[in-house]
């Protein structure tokens, strides 16, 4: 998000509609952190965020929409594969492990992102809180990952950032593995109960993984 709003405003200073950057920067960063509604995207941005900013700023010549716009015009672009992720699937393939993308994104961002990585192939199933009606960590949102992919809560594997939404998951059977790399303590929004993680990994890599599943599995982890 961080480099995307560089962008933006950089793009609204030569177009003439802004002065100063870091301002318009903070000022939306702080309607960001602390307004969410749901199936918001923090990073994908909202035209509400947008509309506050150029009205506390007093910016009139561009609307929030044209500005909206942009913003996920340059987020787009800026979104590229990791290829570690990439390379992890890949394993996960090979070892015929299923796998299913869960996100309280917004679907227009999903479905971008599947289609500038490319990893719609690697994905058995793709589950999207704002198609399904709730966000983590309600139950039935784990409970739609588990029907689409055919197999039980003891042998699913949650990752994610949140020890709160992504670990919601555990109070089913499912196991959470928090993943550091990812996490912004600055995002406030999410409600419920903190869990403790299964295993922490620093970042998703092909070998972090595989050990991860090998501590689960020693741990008497059923299957992931």
């Amino acid at each position: 998000m961080e480099a995307t709003l560089q962008d933006l405003t950089a793009w609204l200073r030569a177009k003439g509609f802004l002065k100063n950057k870091q301002i318009f920067i903070n000022t939306y960063k702080e309607f960001n952190r602390t307004i969410h509604y749901l199936h918001w995207s923090h990073a994908f941005g909202e035209l509400e965020w947008f509309k506050r900013t150029l009205d506390t700023l007093g910016i009139k010549r561009v609307q929030p929409r044209e500005v909206l716009s942009k913003y996920r015009q340059l987020f787009e672009e800026k979104t590229q594969p990791d290829l570690d992720v990439i390379e992890t699937l890949r394993f996960l393939r090979r070892r015929r492990i299923k796998v299913a993308l869960l996100s309280d994104e917004r679907s227009a961002c999903i479905k971008m992102f599947i289609r500038k990585t490319k990893i719609g192939d690697l994905l058995d199933a793709v589950v999207v809180s704002e198609e399904v009606g709730v966000e983590k960590p309600h139950p039935l949102i784990f409970e739609e990952v588990k029907r689409r992919l055919g197999i039980g809560f003891s042998e699913m594997v949650m990752f994610g950032d949140s020890e709160i939404t992504d670990g919601g998951g555990k109070s089913l059977g499912m196991k959470f593995v928090l993943v550091k790399i990812y996490k912004d303590p600055s995002w406030i929004w999410s409600k419920g109960q903190t869990v403790e993680p299964d295993y922490v990994l620093e970042k998703v890599t092909r070998r972090e993984v595989e050990k991860c599943l090998e501590a689960l599995e020693a741990a008497g982890a059923p299957g992931c």
